[in-house]
């Protein structure tokens, strides 16, 4: 056998050989179920959901949250599905977050300005590499002053102006 004739009956075979594993490939990728992305987005929402319930609670007694019936936004189901879900996530911080209610009062438990043992408290004498603060720049000075200030009268007259009493 010559070698264009070898060659010739090589790349028959090998073309037969692929041809019938494209084939037996191909019917297996026809046949797979293909995915329900409902069934994928609705399992990544229940995912979420229990993500942002507290960590710390472990007592599982808990009601679960109130599901409002999904509207008609749009024609298009997916769309209108992620639609449903946007208009049921946006409630109010005050109910995602209720202990979450930071106000200028409470800086001194959070060591902020304030008095500890009737003592108030100073400047740090050493920044973060422990190279004392130069009081007298007046840059810094100025810097560690507001820093330290009181500004709660501030946010008093601040929320007096918006109108809210506390």
């Amino acid at each position: 056998m010559d070698t264009k004739s070898f060659t010739t009956l090589l790349r028959k075979i090998i073309r037969e050989e692929v041809r019938s594993a494209v084939r037996t490939e191909m019917k297996l990728l026809l046949n797979e179920q293909k995915t329900n992305h409902k069934q994928v987005i609705q399992h990544g929402s229940q995912l979420h959901r229990m993500a942002e319930q507290n960590p710390y609670d472990i007592s599982f007694s808990a009601k679960p949250a109130k599901v409002a019936k999904p509207k008609q936004f749009v024609k298009d189901s997916m769309l209108n599905d992620i639609l449903n879900e946007t208009a049921m996530s946006s409630q109010p911080v005050e109910q995602d977050w209720p202990t979450m209610d930071f106000r200028s009062e409470m800086a001194q438990t959070f060591g902020g300005v304030g008095y500890v043992d009737n003592t108030p408290h100073v400047a740090p004498a050493v920044d973060f590499d422990h190279r004392p603060v130069n009081m007298g720049n007046p840059a810094v000075a100025a810097t560690v002053d507001a820093m330290t200030r009181d500004y709660s009268a501030l946010m008093k007259a601040i929320d007096k102006k918006k109108g809210i009493s506390k």
